[in-house]
């Protein structure tokens, strides 16, 4: 009891209904307890799946938003290859500083 007299109230108040729940849950009878449990079960598959499903949903998005800035920055790579060819820059050079390949530099 000491432990619960030093608890916050707040913390308390969840304890006393924590209990007064199980209290509940241990004066039903069978039929009801069986249909709680049932419920109960339904729940939690339920928050299962939900969190399932956000999880996917989260690295789907990932996967868009990474796949979006890669082909952001190969098209950055592109436009800086073009002026640097319009600038008349080595072939090569370009190469080494953008990454593109020759041959796609001389593609543009």
């Amino acid at each position: 009891m000491d432990i619960l007299e030093r608890m916050p109230w707040l913390a308390q108040d969840a304890v006393f209904k924590r209990l007064a729940n199980i209290a509940e849950v241990a004066a039903m009878s069978k039929e009801e307890l069986a249909k709680y449990d049932e419920s109960l079960r339904i729940y939690r598959d339920t928050v299962s799946v939900m969190k399932g499903q956000y999880q996917e949903g989260l690295e789907k998005g990932i996967e868009k938003g990474i796949a979006k800035a890669e082909e952001k920055a190969r098209q950055d790579k592109l436009e800086s290859a073009r002026i640097m060819k319009s600038d008349n820059m080595p072939i090569e050079l370009i190469s080494k500083y953008t990454g593109l390949t020759v041959e796609e530099i001389e593609a543009l």
